[in-house]
């Protein structure tokens, strides 16, 4: 069986290109050349989870930066259990969740792939710490778009 691909999805920030409006996804290569793109649609307090299964992730946003995460070995059996760990990841809706977003997702949804035992806590680590400089790059633009 081939490897599955994971990677992290990095998008301009909407309506301002700023650290906090960058929006975050996961994509999945799958091994019979299916794709799927996992990520969290809305804002605080009405956040929902969307796959967009066969999407091109340069038709859904201003892509940015994708950053890869790890291969998930061949003798996972199924893809649907992925999926299904993935988009399991909880959303919160809460009103002490003002400050979560798309980007928290994505870690608590490595997060649950680690104790799944699909990627490794130094895959995840080191993948939020790049899609950290990545989001963070946007403060930068702005700054030197300022001077």
């Amino acid at each position: 069986m081939n490897p599955r691909k994971l990677f992290i999805l990095i998008y301009k920030g909407d309506p301002l290109d700023y650290t906090e409006y960058r929006h975050t996804a996961l994509y999945f290569q799958f091994a019979a050349q299916v794709r799927s793109v996992m990520h969290i649609l809305g804002t605080q307090g009405l956040y929902k989870f969307v796959e967009y299964l066969g999407a091109d992730p340069m038709e859904i946003g201003d892509l940015v930066r994708v950053v890869p995460v790890t291969e998930i070995s061949g003798d996972v059996d199924d893809e649907e259990a992925i999926r299904e760990t993935v988009s399991r990841t909880p959303v919160r809706n809460g009103y002490m969740d003002l400050e979560w977003n798309c980007q928290h997702w994505v870690g608590d949804a490595l997060g649950r792939l680690v104790e799944r035992g699909w990627v490794t806590e130094a895959e995840r680590a080191e993948a939020i710490d790049k899609m950290t400089d990545a989001c963070l790059e946007a403060q930068d633009d702005q700054a030197l778009s300022a001077q």
